[in-house]
């Protein structure tokens, strides 16, 4: 037989296997743009109802409120917004199905790429079509660890922060830090202001909305409520709680 016949079928498959595996990257690089894509509206989303919602007042009409969460989704009375990459179920539900490990590096790699996990929740309490109360939570895949943080508008603080020793300040409004036991693990911290808080107080409740989409990932609680830093230093206090991972330059601690 002539060598080029025999030649030429390895050849074809050659060339085959090449446009596959282009083909393949490319479809890669088109899943992830959109995947960012998603992300990058998410997050501009998110960012536009926390400025509303941090804007809202004790007494402001319940259709305020209304406007501000217009667009996410409702589950259970609670309003809901998550990041944009994470809304396609379908495709992390096969990640998860992947070992462990792979999962978890997997996971790792698509935070560095910008496809960082995050969930807003928020509700509100209405008396005669007046805002009474307002509660805002939010969790985001940080730099090192899970990072949290949760806030409330209300005429007063929860009623089961009066069996604890308080001082004026935290009657005034309320702050603490919380353990957060989801995969990954880590920390939060809840700010419960009031009618009586300072405006400074209130300022403390900006959520960073750069930790909305980040491929470094935000560092530790002073990076995702930077406004508190001031607030803690003020009352000689710092974040409270515990973490393992290495602390970051802007902690007040």
């Amino acid at each position: 037989m002539d060598r080029r016949f025999r030649l030429f079928p390895n050849a074809t498959w050659a060339k085959f296997a090449a446009i596959a595996l282009i083909a393949f990257v490319a479809s890669l690089a088109a899943l992830y743009g959109s995947l960012l894509g998603m992300q990058g509206y998410s997050a501009k989303q998110a960012s536009t109802v926390l400025s509303q919602l941090e804007s809202l007042k004790i007494g402001d009409p319940a259709s305020s409120f209304d406007h501000a969460v217009s667009g996410l989704r409702t589950e259970a009375g609670v309003h809901v917004l998550t990041a944009g990459a994470f809304q396609f179920e379908q495709l992390w539900n096969l990640v998860w199905k992947l070992p462990q490990e792979w999962a978890d590096e997997l996971m790792y790699i698509s935070s560095r790429a910008g496809l960082r996990w995050w969930r807003l929740t928020t509700s509100a309490s209405v008396q005669e079509g007046r805002i009474r109360r307002v509660s805002v939570g939010f969790m985001v895949v940080g730099r090192y660890e899970m990072l949290g943080a949760g806030w409330s508008l209300a005429p007063d603080i929860p009623s089961f922060y009066e069996r604890m020793p308080l001082t004026e300040d935290e009657r005034r409004t309320h702050m603490g830090w919380f353990h957060i036991t989801s995969m990954p693990s880590g920390e939060g911290f809840r700010i419960d202001a009031t009618g009586q808080s300072t405006e400074k107080e209130l300022h403390a409740r900006r959520i960073n909305s750069k930790c909305l989409l980040s491929f470094r990932g935000c560092d530790g609680l002073c990076d995702l409520l930077p406004r508190a830093v001031p607030v803690l230093r003020d009352r000689k206090s710092d974040w409270g709680g515990y973490t393992n991972v290495p602390r970051p330059a802007c902690d007040p601690r």
